[in-house]
């Protein structure tokens, strides 16, 4: 399709550009459940896997964060 096509050219001129710069580009894996994972304790839920829910409750040690934010944190931390 048109979208595979564009993801893949812009994937790999993102790899050129990082190449060019000396720099690294990390993929996550397909199956990485970064939005599913509490950030702070890393319990894994089952709840976040409907996109109307935006907001991450995490029913171990209670934390409370925008959805989006807390994937970008474990992504993150899969990265470091």
């Amino acid at each position: 399709s048109i979208a595979d096509v564009s993801w893949s050219e812009f994937r790999r001129m993102l790899e050129y550009k990082a190449k060019w710069y000396s720099r690294e580009i990390i993929v996550a894996p397909s199956t990485y459940a970064s939005s599913q994972l509490c950030s702070d304790c890393g319990n894994q839920s089952s709840q976040t896997k409907d996109l109307s829910c935006r907001t991450y409750i995490c029913s171990v040690c209670g934390m409370i964060m925008d959805r989006d934010i807390n994937a970008s944190k474990n992504l993150l931390k899969l990265a470091i």
